[in-house]
């Protein structure tokens, strides 16, 4: 396949319905982009694709369409549940009764003082009553896969686990008090809301709707035994992966926009245990592009390349309000991340291997962040051939969610690049 050919990475309205209306997940990425980028590469069945950011887990869907193992890697526990939730082989099993069997148990089970309030943050998002059901149901599906692990081995049952938790997500999102806002990261409160909503009659409903909604994707697809993904929670910068693990990659890192994930995952991960002040703050730091200042003693590296340099000198001669003390160390931790990051792909990747990460082009004020062409001086730097393959205007972008920002540039153009990244060397 020829570059000019690969399909745009923006998704198509059937690519936010079904399995893909799980969640709502801002960056995600086109199977068609995936699926031609497979081809490009020349991946077969034989091949490992790896995804650093998955998200989603697109990647890892069209894999499995196409019979080639991959790997999934996210920060953020929300995320790799949800990618977990959609693998192929859960169709094998029967859904719907067990999920019949997780509702009769929890409707049942007594919790004690302890086992509700290991999650009382989560009363920011939703009533007392409402969390003491969803932890009921959370308790019966430890249960129930518990009874299931003596069926099967350990990973199957962890997906199994991830696909009603996920269902149990969703529910989250129907009976909290909250609504997401004009910013795909924003919650805001519903307090007025009147929640006269059956959960355990919900959940059941979640429960059907994603059977149909992963037979649907998966129909008439067979050739999967050698495809089934594997998924870890684990950071960009520091793979939970062996040298040379991967043939290829097809990613897309956070952008330089300051989207807050963890923000956008916050009802989720409170419910899990997560301390608002701890654990969600330490999982909120550590994603990359976050905008909070985790670390204030980094420094400008000339390895990142002349044009990041460019940019954040002039990010940090500014005229702007908070330049120099908040948007310049967020923008160096950003940096240092990304070329962490690039260097563990390096590593991960088998000589003559291939990685694709698709970046948007941003602006701070009036100064242009051409971020593809950032990743292509960063790969570069660290003895990786690296070029931009496929450039596309971005007609909607999230900056344009700040009305004010255009008093500095009026039209602003937005480029979307596909940045092709090759580790030389013998196979």
């Amino acid at each position: 396949m020829l570059a000019e050919n690969i399909r745009s990475a923006k998704r198509g309205k059937n690519e936010r319905i079904g399995i893909h209306n799980w969640h709502p997940y801002y960056a995600s990425y086109s199977e068609n982009f995936v699926e031609d980028m497979l081809d490009y590469f020349g991946a077969n069945e034989s091949s490992i694709v790896l995804d650093p950011w998955m998200g989603s887990g697109t990647t890892a869907l069209v894999c499995q369409k196409r019979g080639i193992k991959s790997l999934g890697i996210d920060i953020n526990p929300v995320m790799v549940i949800f990618s977990k939730a959609k693998t192929r082989q859960l169709i094998d099993y029967n859904l719907e009764e067990i999920g019949y069997d997780i509702t009769e148990k929890a409707s049942t089970t007594k919790l004690n003082q302890d086992e509700f309030l290991h999650n009382e943050d989560t009363l920011e998002f939703i009533s007392a009553e409402d969390l003491n059901t969803l932890n009921k149901i959370q308790q019966a599906i430890e249960d129930v896969c518990k009874q299931q692990s003596s069926l099967s081995n350990q990973t199957l049952t962890d997906t199994l686990r991830a696909f009603f938790v996920a269902v149990l997500f969703r529910c989250l999102r129907d009976v909290g008090k909250f609504k997401k806002g004009k910013n795909p990261t924003w919650l805001i409160n519903e307090s007025s809301k009147v929640n006269e909503i059956d959960t355990y009659h919900l959940f059941c409903h979640y429960v059907n709707a994603m059977i149909k909604d992963l037979e649907t994707y998966f129909s008439n697809i067979f050739n999967f035994e050698n495809a089934i993904p594997s998924f870890y929670e684990g950071d960009s910068r520091k793979m939970v992966l062996p040298d040379c693990a991967a043939d290829y990659i097809i990613t897309s890192p956070p952008y330089l926009t300051r989207i807050d994930y963890a923000v956008s995952t916050k009802p989720e991960l409170l419910f899990l245990g997560y301390r608002k002040h701890t654990d969600f703050d330490r999982v909120r730091r550590a994603t990359m592009g976050a905008p909070v200042i985790a670390d204030k003693n980094i420094v400008m590296n000339d390895k990142w390349g002349q044009s990041i340099c460019t940019f954040l000198n002039q990010v940090k001669e500014h005229h702007a309000k908070a330049s120099k003390s908040y948007y310049l160390p967020i923008f160096l931790q950003y940096f240092r991340d990304a070329f962490a990051s690039l260097l563990e792909i390096k590593r991960v990747l088998k000589p003559n291997g291939y990685a694709c990460l698709v970046v948007q082009s941003s602006y701070y004020k009036d100064v242009e962040a051409k971020l593809g062409e950032m990743y292509v001086e960063m790969a570069q730097s660290l003895h990786l051939e690296a070029e931009i393959i496929k450039r596309d205007v971005v007609r909607h972008h999230l900056a344009n969610v700040n009305t004010k920002s255009s008093k500095y540039v009026k039209n602003k153009i937005y480029f979307e690049d596909a940045v092709l990244i090759r580790k030389k060397g013998k196979s």
